[in-house]
């Protein structure tokens, strides 16, 4: 077979990239963590098919990596943001399988939860937003046309009933004329409420433990004045209240509108401080007709929690130590929440057969069990934060002996904790 002068060049090319890949002295400079920090930023700026490539990075060299989890969810929302939806479902699944018991589950979307569970019934993932437009508009029609033959099949009986009692006696006929006029009235009269409830979504999502507001106008499009009763549907810990505007003590249940009038308020509530960034909960606003009560109309919207995510990650620089190696042991703590995070309190446990030299770049207190406890004041979003120990692994190490240490986050500022498992080294013979 013979090539080209380019041809041959391209090849040469090739083959030199794949063995600077393969250099040693270049994978060992790659980090999960700062992999991970890479592909949350690209989605940030909307770049998700860079987001779905550092991920594939970060699960093919750190296989084992605590940050799976969330890297998870990061390709699933990458995936469905760029169109690939079987690439989406497959992720939200393999998440639900490997951390079927982790927080982070309620702050799934229900897009990604759908076309997982379409994706397990076996059906070819594909999107067509314009039938689904198409189908939901055919939809909307019939169910007008049948709500127009109804109302014309109920006048077309009471016309007929009319007709049948003017055969019977008198006293009958004016009892059942005027109860049909009266039912008639009833149906007029419900068809002309026509209340509109609007949800001013402008508040973005809200920070855990803060409170926050729902801008609301409820309006009287019909022709007649209305008395409604009105309830808030949300969570019990939302403490969720229908204010008037400008009026934080005005608590309103009930309310009277005239015919073209236009009630101004705002529905408030507490975020509450133990959720996970992102949570997503429906909060309802319903108004019943005072006078009616199977006559009610409502609106709802979805609140969405702000807080830091914070993951720790804890190992020693190397994969395979020896008997007596001074190295460094190295503590990344990374933000991937959409808040910063704040007075962190970090509580290390070395692992077993290493003993604690020294931090020369950080302050921290042991406690006498060998804990090192360090503080962290601020973590921006999308930021790293590091600690880096001068550790010895001890003479006495056996060979194959895993070294494994053990973290703790305490979030002041949240009164959170959350527990992490550091990376595992091996003690290999000198």
């Amino acid at each position: 077979m013979k090539y080209t002068a380019n041809t041959l060049a391209h090849i040469i090319l090739a083959l030199l990239i794949i063995f600077i890949s393969f250099t040693p002295g270049n994978s060992a400079e790659i980090d999960d963590s700062t992999v991970f920090i890479e592909a949350f930023n690209a989605y940030q700026l909307k770049d998700y098919l860079l987001t779905i490539d550092k991920c594939d990075q970060l699960n093919q060299i750190f296989p084992d990596s605590p940050l799976r989890d969330v890297t998870l969810l990061l390709v699933a929302r990458a995936s469905l943001k760029s169109g690939d939806m079987e690439r989406a479902a497959k992720s939200v699944s393999m998440f639900s399988s490997e951390f079927p018991e982790s927080s982070l589950k309620t702050s799934v979307e229900e897009e990604l939860k759908t076309l997982a569970s379409r994706h397990q019934k076996g059906e070819v993932l594909s999107a067509d937003k314009g039938l689904q437009t198409a189908a939901r508009k055919v939809r909307s029609d019939i169910l007008a046309q049948e709500r127009a033959a109804e109302l014309k099949l109920e006048m077309e009986r009471a016309s007929n009933a009319k007709a049948e009692q003017d055969r019977l006696a008198r006293i009958k006929l004016e009892e059942e004329r005027r109860e049909k006029e009266r039912l008639i009235a009833e149906t007029i009269a419900k068809a002309n409420i026509k209340i509109s409830i609007m949800l001013h979504e402008g508040a973005g999502a809200v920070p855990v433990g803060a409170n926050g507001s729902l801008l609301v106008e409820i309006s009287n499009k019909g022709k007649n004045s209305e008395d409604l009763l009105l309830t808030i549907a949300a969570a019990k810990e939302y403490a969720a209240t229908l204010i008037r505007a400008n009026r934080p003590d005005d608590n309103i249940t009930r309310l009277h509108l005239a015919a073209g009038d236009t009630f101004k308020g705002s529905v408030i509530f507490r975020m509450p401080a133990g959720m996970v960034d992102g949570h997503r909960s429906i909060i309802t606003v319903k108004a019943v007709s005072a006078k009616f009560s199977d006559v009610s109309f409502q609106n709802e919207t979805i609140l969405i929690s702000s807080a830091p995510l914070v993951r720790a990650v804890g190992k020693l620089v190397k994969q395979k130590v020896t008997p007596g190696e001074k190295l460094r042991y190295r503590v990344t703590l990374l933000n991937a929440g959409s808040r910063p995070a704040q007075d962190l309190t970090v509580r290390l446990q070395l692992p077993p057969k290493i003993d604690f030299q020294g931090g020369a770049d950080v302050s921290f207190k042991q406690e006498p069990n060998g804990t090192l406890i360090f503080k962290i004041d601020r973590i921006e979003i999308g930021k790293l934060a590091e600690i880096n120990l001068d550790v010895k692994v001890r003479e006495d190490s056996a060979a194959g002996q895993e070294l494994r240490g053990n973290l703790e986050v305490i979030n002041g500022a949240l009164q959170k904790k959350d527990i992490f498992i550091a990376t595992a080294s091996v003690v290999q013979t000198k």
